[in-house]
């Protein structure tokens, strides 16, 4: 007796070539952005690298939203995303406390 079909919950997602231009898009603004401020802000050194730093992770999450199907999994995995997220801020926020105030 054969078995042909399906029994787990694979499921294809379909995307669009205009969801996937839009993600590429974003993501060369997103670096223009970090090169622009890393040749025109060097004189705010502390501020530039917390915002080359906020847009690393941004970018960070356009990737696993859309390259890595976090889209499409559970919303567990979304929280427990941004429960690191905000950890890192935390931690971000909390070593440049302690570098101004040196």
């Amino acid at each position: 007796m054969s078995n042909n079909t399906i029994t787990n919950d694979d499921h294809h997602h379909i995307t669009s070539y205009a969801e996937h231009f839009g993600t590429w898009v974003s993501l060369i603004l997103l670096t223009f952005m970090t090169v622009f401020i890393s040749v025109f802000g060097a004189d705010l050194n502390t501020l530039t690298v917390a915002t080359a730093l906020f847009i690393a992770s941004v970018k960070a999450l356009i990737v696993a939203y859309y390259f890595m199907h976090l889209k499409y999994d559970p919303k567990l995995y979304r929280v427990m995303i941004l429960v690191v997220m905000a950890l890192f801020t935390v931690f971000l926020i909390m070593l440049t406390i302690d570098y101004l105030t040196r």
